[in-house]
């Protein structure tokens, strides 16, 4: 609870997990704001119209089936947010909070909304998003004071006419719906300013639709258009256009005439050409082209000189004209899929780009052109035809994040050490046959993947990556696990998975040095154990131990309080360790595809902690007692002269067996129980029950008790048939 001054007048009880509203909320009757926001509350009750002088309310998040009749009691509330609950309908007593200004029910399951909504004349906000509304009621023209409506992801298929009738409509959100035409009327909307289409059936765009003067956004994305009316020139007021993902094959030139356009995107669409005329948007900041036929970028882009971001990706572009280095001021430029065989010389001018992305196209060497882009943080280039690591991306100084990844690079240039910030560098997909030494002059280096190579071993100087946290070395040719790799302080995730690569057939102890390791993933190999030092990895959360030929999990893996999620699927595991309930945080454990007995796979299959913990620990206490049934058969069964032979073969101290031995106060049978559980305990004291029966038999024929062996063999034969 938040003071605000001598009376509460806050209560922000968000995301507390609660299940129902404290009863002394309802003791705060001076309260104005009520936050519940993010908890499981499935009622809302009935006192609540106790707070009368409550101004906001808000219980997004929740589990809500329907609002309280007593919510019409708050007549001060000036803003109500259930939105994300399971609410079907409003009440009409909603009507009788008139002064409300803001209702949000946004994500929740409304059909219908109630008549008396138009008595709500004082709103300003409505949001009825991600609900199953076909129609409105028609009271909703009185809405004479509503500004924003959002009808977001509804199941609209036709715009009642009383929808047109707000004059004061300033933002109408109806994306995702199922609308196929708009009405003439959508042109009384005047003062409208942002229009939100996108999703919808639509096929044309009617005239009046360009009456609306005053539009400064407009999304229609994600339709069925193939073309723009010349009057879209009437647009003055224009900001933001998107036409993305539509069948448009040309835009119109009239479009050009929209002079305060900042952001166009005309994605997805079949464009070969663009507007000549597109230097006439001088406002023009963003382009977004993605997606369409285009062979050549228009020259006259050099003359948008505030333009910062142009994503032309996909086309058929072979070049980039010279002319662009005018574009002083582009920071992002995105050519990836495109047929570019080399690097563009005017990117050579553009001295403010942060961002580049020329992935999958043919360029075969990264040429002088790219060192003059001294303020690059990111660049992309997977995919294309490198045959090299070019020594011009080790000038960019100020990179963070490089991809050169599904090339033909074999080697590093030694000044790779000057790209002093670099972070993330992704090498997957190449021909290194060995881990580049000079990697490890990478200082900020955080991030590095050399999947998919034919790296045989590691370098010791790995272990100057005093920042390295995510390795992936996986489906490479090692024929050891490269325990270089363990020396890394700084790691939180290794993969080395096998899938195409040779396979890893054991884990070396020294992995647990990696003592900040978070996830583990080592699938597809050939591993036959995990050590035990494992235990000692404090801050691991994952292990994806997949596809393996593991046939039992180390004791030590159920100290492991931290983990939450252990995959094993496709192994060779036949039980757990019986005391795993002790990991409480897991949250998955999949056993899926391994010969499972204890606990057998259909209490594996939801690969939850819980019951496979309890079928265990039950297990347990029935195979201790089948055990202890065993001890006393045994112990009336040895005769006093092979009682000294017999301890013997348990491997029992002298000491020990002549104590027993000696002690007049035992009768025989409890001279040999005491001595069986001290063989237990001393000498199987993490072994199963049943596998210190299997040992017990052998002990007795070693000591030629045939006929005890068999009386033992008998009973756990006839106690396992009666567990089945």
């Amino acid at each position: 609870m938040t003071m605000l001054s001598e009376d509460v007048t806050i209560i922000n009880l968000n995301s507390k997990e609660l299940t129902r509203i404290p009863a002394d909320v309802f003791d705060h009757t001076d309260l104005k704001c009520l936050q519940l926001n993010n908890n499981g509350i499935e009622q809302l009750p009935h006192n609540v119209g106790l707070l009368l002088n409550l101004e906001i309310l808000s219980i997004e998040g929740n589990m809500l089936k329907c609002l309280p009749p007593e919510i019409g009691l708050l007549s001060q509330l000036q803003a109500l947010n259930v939105s994300h609950n399971r609410i079907a309908c409003l009440p009409d007593d909603i009507l009788r909070v008139r002064y409300i200004r803001q209702l949000f029910v946004n994500h929740n399951s409304l059909t219908q909304l109630p008549s008396c909504l138009g008595g709500l004349i004082n709103l300003q906000i409505l949001g009825l998003s991600g609900n199953r509304l076909t129609s409105l009621p028609k009271s909703v023209a009185n809405l004479t004071n509503l500004h924003v409506l959002n009808l977001d992801c509804n199941q609209m298929s036709t715009l009642p006419k009383s929808l047109f009738k707000l004059p004061q409509l300033v933002k109408l959100c109806l994306c995702g719906n199922q609308i196929k035409s708009l009405p003439k009327e959508i042109g009384d909307l005047k003062n409208l300013r942002e229009l939100s289409l996108s999703n919808n059936l639509l096929k044309f765009l009617p005239v009046q639709l360009y009456n609306l003067t005053n539009l400064e956004e407009l999304m229609v994305d994600n339709n069925q258009l193939t073309a723009l009316s010349d009057r879209i020139e009437c647009f003055q007021q224009l900001k933001v256009l998107s036409v993305a993902n539509n069948f448009f094959p040309f835009i119109t030139e009239k479009l050009c005439h929209c002079q305060s356009i900042e952001t166009l995107i005309m994605s997805g669409n079949q464009m070969c050409a663009m507007p000549a005329n597109i230097h006439k948007l001088r406002n023009l900041k963003e382009l977004h082209i993605d997606q369409n036929a285009l062979e050549v970028l228009p020259e006259q882009l050099a003359y948008l000189k505030d333009l910062s971001v142009v994503t032309c990706a996909e086309n058929h572009l072979l070049y980039v004209p010279i002319e662009l280095k005018n574009c002083l001021q582009i920071t992002k430029l995105d050519l990836s899929g495109n047929r570019l065989s080399e690097v563009p010389q005017a990117l050579s001018s553009m001295t403010a780009l942060l961002h580049l992305n020329l992935n999958h196209n043919e360029i075969l060497e990264i040429s002088e052109a790219i060192s003059y882009i001294r303020e690059l943080k990111h660049l992309e280039m997977r995919g294309n035809k490198l045959q090299g690591f070019s020594a011009n991306v080790c000038s960019l100084h100020k990179l963070t994040y490089l991809d050169l990844s599904r090339n033909e690079l074999s080697g590093v240039p030694p000044n790779v050490s000057d790209m002093e910030s670099l972070c993330d560098l992704f090498l997957h997909c190449n021909k290194f046959t060995y881990f580049p030494s000079e990697l490890c002059t990478l200082k900020s280096l955080q991030r590095l993947n050399l999947s998919e190579n034919k790296i045989t071993s590691v370098p010791d100087q790995i272990s100057h990556l005093q920042t390295l946290k995510h390795l992936n070395l996986s489906n490479n040719n090692f024929t050891v696990f490269p325990s270089e790799v363990c020396y890394v302080p700084a790691l939180e995730t290794l993969l080395i998975k096998n899938e195409n690569g040779m396979k890893i057939t054991a884990l070396p102890d020294d992995l647990c040095k990696l003592s900040n390791l978070r996830n583990l993933d080592i699938s597809d190999n050939a591993l036959k154990s995990i050590p035990n030092s494992i235990v000692r990895m404090n801050n691991l959360v994952e292990i994806r131990a997949c596809n393996n030929k593991l046939s039992c999990l180390p004791a030590s893996i159920t100290a492991m309080d931290g983990l939450r999620n252990v995959l094993l699927n496709g192994n060779k595991l036949t039980s757990l360790p019986n005391d795993i309930h002790r990991l409480k945080k897991l949250k998955e454990i999949n056993l899926d595809d391994n010969p499972m007995i204890e606990p057998p796979r259909l209490v594996c299959e939801e690969k939850q902690l819980y019951p496979i913990g309890c079928y265990l620990q039950a297990n347990n206490i029935r195979e201790e007692r089948i055990m202890q049934k065993i001890f006393k058969l045994v112990s009336c069964n040895v005769l006093t002269e092979d009682f000294t032979f017999f301890c013997k073969k348990l491997q029992l101290r002298d000491k020990d067996i002549k104590v027993v031995g000696k002690n007049r106060s035992l009768q025989l049978p409890e001279k040999i129980l005491h001595m069986l559980n001290l063989w237990k305990m001393d000498r199987l004291a993490d072994v199963s029950p049943a596998t210190i029966t299997e040992q017990l038999i052998r002990v007795l024929v070693m000591a030629d008790l045939h006929e005890v062996a068999l009386k033992v063999r008998a009973l756990n034969l006839t106690t396992r048939a009666i567990k089945i």
